[in-house]
């Protein structure tokens, strides 16, 4: 499995929202965009879809920008990165019907798609912030 720059540098600009979120003040596309080393077009498309997923908010006016809407230590990296990726399969045979009876792969792939899943939402973004991860 390999996942999207979306979903990098996704987590590069969540990340750096989270080392923010205690002083509520909010981080302004450019700045942002610095931080996460990715344009600011790119990542005005990867937060419009954080904010339609309700894990950002954005303030208008001159000291506005994104701020976190979800506490570090509730905000769990499956979380983000459903969001920015859909569901994270890891094979067709997951998230469809396998075509084959007793086919070994989509137990396989499915005992991988459960594990992964598994600890993308035991770990939160509290977790990367505080290097337990």
């Amino acid at each position: 499995m390999k996942f999207s720059s979306k979903a990098r540098y996704g987590l590069r600009a969540v990340y750096e929202l989270g080392k923010n979120y205690e002083s509520e003040t909010p981080i302004s596309n450019s700045k942002l965009a610095l931080l996460s080393r990715v344009s600011e077009p790119y990542l005005e498309k990867i937060m419009s879809i954080l904010k339609k997923q309700k894990i950002v908010v954005s303030k208008q006016g001159l000291n506005g920008g994104y701020i976190l809407s979800v506490d570090p230590k509730e905000l769990t990296i499956g979380r983000i990165l459903t969001a920015l990726e859909g569901n994270l399969y890891t094979s067709d045979c997951v998230e469809k019907n396998c075509n084959q009876v007793n086919c070994p792969n989509r137990n396989v792939f499915t005992f991988i798609y459960q594990s992964i899943n598994a600890t993308l939402n035991k770990m939160t973004l509290y977790d990367v912030l505080n290097k337990k991860i």
